[in-house]
């Protein structure tokens, strides 16, 4: 995705408690519940097909915010025997939807505004431009309201970067229903509803391309094998290592399995070895859950092991 966040990885931001995201979520959901009922009321109004792909949008984020309210108190449930994970990867299934939810509904803004090319309807546009400025303000203040969390919740992310794409197609709503006050064409309304489709495109793409990567257990953007064995082989005692797999839970949870291959002195050193590399993990890679497996060399074995 191009949006640019801090990663939790790299120290710039703290996840927000589950409870206290939550409260996020529940006022951008009082926000924009109020703010697509009205835009919505308005596009039926005033023939406005911008206002209408505004309103498609806070409906999506209607439906995405109460799944994110439902996935974060999920988070929160303990692991069981058939879940021995938890729930905290509903965080991403809810920002996969998210994603889902907006490629579709762009579709059908794309439909409204081929249709009013067609059938021209007249637009009031002074009623659009008081909307979409309230619009404009509210998708400023939820987006801002979601800027902190945004870098280690995908469903917060997906929060964010449509709050923060509403504000812009509410700016783009304003700007055409100027513009058709002073020149009475459909144009420039048809124009803001598609720019604001490529928004939705945009944003549900990339979610929905970073939601597979969770589901598909890929590695954490950046993470390089090659430094990460050179780390592990610098260690005193370690004379290969192999077998690396490396996945994202969430955007803010990694794990990592590897097999090493020791060569020691003293079986004692065993320990040391292995708390050395999950310190490695954790300090340098940003790995927080690693499971090391020792494998020991025939002479280690031959050392260590009683011959029967």
């Amino acid at each position: 995705m191009n949006e640019s966040h801090p990663s939790c990885t790299d120290g710039c931001c703290t996840p927000a408690s589950s409870s206290k995201l939550e409260k996020h979520f529940i006022w951008a959901l009082i926000l924009n519940g109020g703010l697509a009922v009205v835009e919505l009321i308005t596009s039926v109004v005033t023939g406005s097909s911008a206002i209408l792909a505004d309103g498609l949008m806070n409906v999506d984020d209607v439906v995405a915010l109460l799944l994110s309210i439902y996935s974060e108190r999920k988070t929160r449930q303990a692991p069981d025997e058939r879940r021995t994970f938890g729930y905290r990867r509903m965080d991403v299934f809810a920002g996969f939807v998210k994603g889902c939810l907006l490629l579709v509904t762009s579709l059908l803004v794309v439909l409204q505004a081929v249709r009013l090319l067609f059938v021209p309807e007249e637009i009031s546009t002074l009623p659009v431009i008081i909307v979409g400025s309230i619009a404009f303000v509210v998708n400023l203040t939820s987006a801002l309201g979601l800027r902190k969390d945004a870098c280690c919740s995908l469903n917060a992310k997906g929060t964010f970067s449509c709050m923060a794409y509403d504000a812009v197609g509410s700016a783009a709503v304003v700007a055409s229903a100027v513009l058709s006050y002073f020149y009475p064409v459909i144009y420039f309304d048809v124009a803001a509803a598609l720019l604001i489709a490529f928004f939705m495109v945009r944003t549900g793409w990339g979610i929905f391309k970073e939601g597979m990567g969770y589901f598909l257990q890929s590695a954490p953007e950046g993470f390089d094998y090659e430094t990460f064995e050179k780390a592990v082989k610098g260690v005193k005692g370690v004379s290969s290592v192999g077998d690396i797999h490396v996945w994202s839970m969430t955007p803010s949870e990694h794990h990592l399995t590897c097999k090493v291959r020791i060569t020691v002195e003293d079986v004692c050193d065993c320990e040391r070895i292995v708390s050395k590399i999950e310190e490695l993990c954790r300090e340098k890679f940003g790995i927080q859950h690693a499971t090391i497996q020792p494998v020991y060399t025939e002479q280690t074995l031959q050392r260590f092991c009683k011959t029967q």
